[in-house]
């Protein structure tokens, strides 16, 4: 294996235990890696950034391409900010900025998460399936329906009385969905950790002398989770 190989894979085990390490207590190993890693944050964006203004903005324009300088033209003036007189000249380039974003999400938004939403549920069949097709396709219909009666026909009358158990469909229908996201939620991020725990075990400790070095890096990080006045050293100066 390369040597900048190993180095990455030393690095990357090191930082995932320091990460870790807060878990337990604050302490400055996990202060290093965390400023470490927004650093390294800040530095990719920034270049990035960089990278994209000069290939999709500053490259078409030298090649002829006019039309750019007034997206140039706006990135400058939103600088104006700056300035304690004609600050208000920047709120032009923020405004055009934040209505396009917010046009282009509710586009997709109302198109991927309404309307095809819509048509999904409509297009379900309970007839010609498998036995457990069907009822799975009829207790998600009922289960939307409820859900969407319980939201609009919100008045007393609507929800009391034999009518009650369509609201009572959907607040079990809208647990379950909830419960279903919540545990969604934390096996991903269980499964972030075990994939940290596979790294360590089968790409980091595999290596040399990582064995060895996996007992001090633990000590290390557990004497610096000690608050400073309880450590026997360094003696604290008065």
């Amino acid at each position: 294996m390369e040597l900048a190989s190993v180095v990455q894979i030393w690095l990357a085990a090191l930082f995932t235990i320091w990460i870790y390490s807060i878990a337990f207590r604050d302490n400055p190993f996990f202060k290093f890696a965390e400023h470490t890693f927004v650093g390294a944050a800040a530095g990719h964006s920034l270049v990035y950034g960089v990278d994209n203004i000069v290939r999709y903005g500053w490259a078409p324009l030298t090649a002829g391409n006019m039309l750019y300088s007034i997206v140039f033209t706006l990135g400058i003036i939103m600088y104006m900010r700056y300035h304690k007189t004609y600050f208000w000249v920047s709120r032009v380039p923020m405004a055009l900025i934040v209505g396009i974003g917010i046009g282009l999400t509710l586009r997709s938004t109302v198109t991927s998460e309404f309307i095809a939403q819509i048509i999904s549920t409509a297009s379900m069949k309970v007839l010609g399936l498998d036995a457990w097709a069907a009822f799975s396709n009829l207790i998600f219909i009922i289960i939307t329906l409820a859900t969407v009666y319980f939201f609009i026909f919100t008045f007393p009358k609507a929800q009391g009385g034999r009518l009650s158990l369509i609201s009572t469909i959907a607040r079990y229908g809208m647990m379950a969905a909830f419960g279903y996201s919540f545990a969604n939620t934390v096996l991903s991020r269980f499964n972030m950790i075990f994939g940290r725990i596979d790294f360590l075990m089968n790409t980091w400790l595999v290596l040399p002398y990582a064995m060895l070095a996996l007992p001090v890096v633990l000590i290390l990080v557990i004497y610096a989770m000690i608050p400073t006045e309880k450590r026997p050293w360094p003696k604290p100066k008065n």
